[in-house]
């Protein structure tokens, strides 16, 4: 069977679809597998604990932090020559030695003791975590620390959520990752795929409806229709098989989290390819065949009337229903409310695109019915072909509306978390590390070594009030009066009240802001700190003109003398949960470059066939009118002036699904400025697809001539 005009588009379209869906399908195999070698080697190097009297290690965590994000401190010791070190280590460190995971020795190479080198792949979760093995140099480092789960036998525990809690405390649930690629990358995909299905729709319909004529049984057009596009969708598949063998050939960076997969668990993912290969080629071989052998049932052979029924309301129907399914689950903000918001959206956002079709088709009678009235042919010619054929409006704005829902609801998700991030960060870069704080265990006997090792003068301890509660402050005169003007140099323990006339802006960012002391300071001494009290309530404030060299010379002094120190900024616990939750949410954009090329596909192919379809079905008119004036008000009336309604539906349905994403999460803005852009660019797109396809039509209908079909 000869080839018509606008196959190769049609078989483009079949190719890219089933590369992008096989590559996004396998792309959620693989994060699976990813995660469960991740789980796997998490658990290998999880400690066993024991009691003390059959212990073979000491093993105890610590959290710290390098920039935004948190670190994990491991502190071990073997107790038996013979046992093996935790997986990922080559020997067990030296006192005073430190393995660090490669991340972390980028970040912070000599902040815990000397490096004795790198933790192996075996012995990390992922190539981004920050982990330190670090052996202790002072001897009696562990008489100190009495947790149970301190004594350890082996490694190989199960019970994630007990070790390594401070580098992975921010961590969320595949399952989330799974909603996020179905909603953004999905549903974009999901349009394409429909877009290539319909595509050169008409010249396939009347091939089958010579077929039928034929005699030929369903069965028959149906492998004609699967030899169309098996080929096409089988380059698409050897396309996507491809890119998944390129993408596993190294460690795979992704773009905007900056998330680094190592090439071997990739290539782990390899063995689900032909699976997911010969799955995503049958179901695309299967929509393709079902969209084109399903079709409506006519009696007769009167052409169809414009604005006649066929698009039925059950795009309408289900839409609503989707809908209140999305706005349900945006009042119950557990987990099946966020699965239901994300369902019901995604179904809203499939469903538009039908919905589109019907308003087409009410448009195309309005626009028939007007022009009939004012002898306007372009109108009638315009408005009947659109009522006849509203699905060709459906396909060319099924990327646009789809995309614009998609976008504004990552917007809203962005800023959801954006905003708490960048007020902790405004605050942490304000305070610009100008005080430390530190504690760690047995501060009566250790703090000696380590106030001579920063500085007296730049030290104010805090300890337990004798004898009541709250904290005292002691130091030096010159220490003390970096908190606030001193109305006197008190020798002995003074209310806070009267010992500061006002507070400095340091001051008052640590003391009033309460998050730098564990509790609140009652008096103030320039004498020595009470050694009795609750340990935990021990500590110092370090008082830092360097910035970010300062501190880290903080931090080093403070591995070097104390016992476990835990060091923080003003502002940094805060920030560093933020920071987390604005990361994980350039997920979405990772995810969104499926769906964005998707996208970008769907309308570019949608509007090809298109053009191609409108240019041939316009091609007898040039026996009444060859002006191209004619055949733009023809295209005008027919695509720009319905694509703009279609966007007023789509910005509608944006602004509702993410004004219930602003309910679910509590919080957020929707852009105005953005929906305005979508309006617009989706006004523009009809423009620029109706003066493409008037001229088009007017260069086909300069060089028409009746020919046998």
């Amino acid at each position: 069977m000869a080839r018509t005009r606008g196959g190769a588009a049609h078989r483009a379209a079949l190719a890219l679809a089933a590369l992008l869906a096989l590559v996004t399908v396998w792309g959620v195999v693989a994060a699976h597998t990813v995660h469960d070698r991740r789980d796997a080697r998490m658990t290998a190097r999880n400690p066993v604990p024991v009691a003390a009297e059959t212990a073979r290690a000491r093993w105890w965590e610590r959290p710290d932090a390098v920039g935004e994000r948190a670190v994990s401190v491991v502190y071990l010791r073997p107790l038996d020559p013979a046992f093996a070190p935790p997986p990922g280590l080559p020997r067990w460190p030296r006192p005073g030695e430190a393995f660090l995971s490669p991340a972390l020795a980028d970040a912070a190479p000599d902040r815990y003791g000397r490096q004795a080198g790198t933790i192996a792949r075996a012995g990390l979760a992922d190539g981004a975590e920050l982990v330190a093995y670090v052996n202790p140099a002072l001897d009696r480092f562990f008489d100190e620390v009495g947790e149970p789960t301190s004594f350890v036998s082996g490694f190989g525990s199960s019970r994630h959520h007990m070790f390594f809690v401070s580098s992975h405390q921010f961590d969320r649930d595949i399952a989330e990752l799974d909603l996020i690629v179905a909603l953004i990358a999905g549903v974009p995909v999901a349009a394409l795929v429909l877009v290539a299905a319909r595509s050169r729709s008409e010249v396939r319909e009347r091939r089958l409806l010579l077929l039928d004529a034929l005699g030929i049984p369903v069965r028959g057009r149906a492998l004609v229709v699967a030899a169309e596009a098996a080929r096409p969708l089988g380059w698409g598949i050897l396309g996507g098989c491809v890119t998944a063998l390129a993408v596993s050939a190294t460690s795979l960076v992704l773009p905007f989290t900056g998330y680094r997969v190592w090439a071997q668990d990739l290539r782990a993912a390899l063995v689900w390819l032909p699976g997911c290969a010969a799955g995503t080629f049958a179901v695309l071989l299967g929509v393709g065949v079902a969209g084109c052998l399903v079709r409506r049932r006519r009696e007769g052979t009167a052409p169809a009337r414009a604005g006649a029924a066929g698009g039925g309301r059950w795009p309408g129907a289900v839409f609503g229903g989707a809908v209140a399914v999305a706005a349900w689950g945006s009042e119950h903000r557990h987990t099946e409310g966020k699965v239901a918001f994300a369902l019901g959206a995604m179904v809203a956002l499939i469903v538009l695109p039908y919905a589109t079709a019907r308003l087409a088709r009410l448009i195309g009678a309005r626009l028939a019915r007007g022009g009939g009235r004012s002898g306007d042919a372009a109108r009638i010619v315009a408005g009947r072909w659109l009522a006849a054929r509203p699905q060709a409006l459906a396909r060319l704005s099924a990327a646009l509306v789809v995309g614009l829902g998609v976008i504004v609801i990552g917007q809203v998700i962005t800023t959801q978390f954006a905003g708490p991030a960048e007020a902790a960060r405004a605050r942490y870069d304000a305070a610009g590390g100008a005080a430390v704080q530190i504690r760690s265990r047995d501060i009566p006997a250790t703090a000696d070594g380590f106030v001579t090792a920063v500085g007296a003068d730049r030290v104010v301890r805090f300890s337990p009030e004798p004898g009541g509660a709250g904290l005292r402050l002691t130091g030096t005169c010159r220490s003390l009066a970096e908190l606030g003007t001193l109305t006197s140099c008190p020798d002995r323990p003074v209310a806070m009240e009267g010992a500061f006339g006002g507070l400095s802006p340091l001051g008052r960012d640590v003391l009033a802001a309460r998050d730098m002391l564990p509790a609140p300071p009652v008096t103030v001494c320039a004498c020595d700190a009470p050694g009795e009290g609750d340990k935990a309530l021990f500590g110092f404030l370090v008082v830092n003109r360097d910035g970010a060299a300062g501190v880290d010379a903080v931090e080093r002094a403070a591995y070097r003398h104390l016992i476990g120190p835990m060091t923080t900024q003003p502002g940094q616990s805060w920030y560093l949960g933020s920071a987390a939750q604005a990361a994980q949410v350039r997920w979405l954009l990772d995810a969104g470059l499926l769906g964005i090329a998707a996208l970008a596909a769907a309308g570019a192919l949608g509007a090809a066939g298109v053009f191609i379809e409108q240019s041939q079905a316009l091609g007898p008119l040039a026996v009444y009118q060859t002006g191209r004036a004619f055949y733009r008000r023809i295209a005008l009336y027919n695509l720009a002036l319905p694509l703009m309604a279609v966007g007023v539906l789509g910005v509608g349905a944006a602004a509702l699904l993410g004004g219930l994403m602003i309910n679910l999460g509590k919080g957020g803005w929707m852009s105005p400025a953005l929906l305005g852009a979508g309006l617009t660019a989706v006004a523009v797109s009809g423009a620029v697809v109706a003066w493409t396809c008037g001229r088009t039509a007017a260069a086909h209908a300069a060089t028409w001539a009746p020919r046998a079909d």
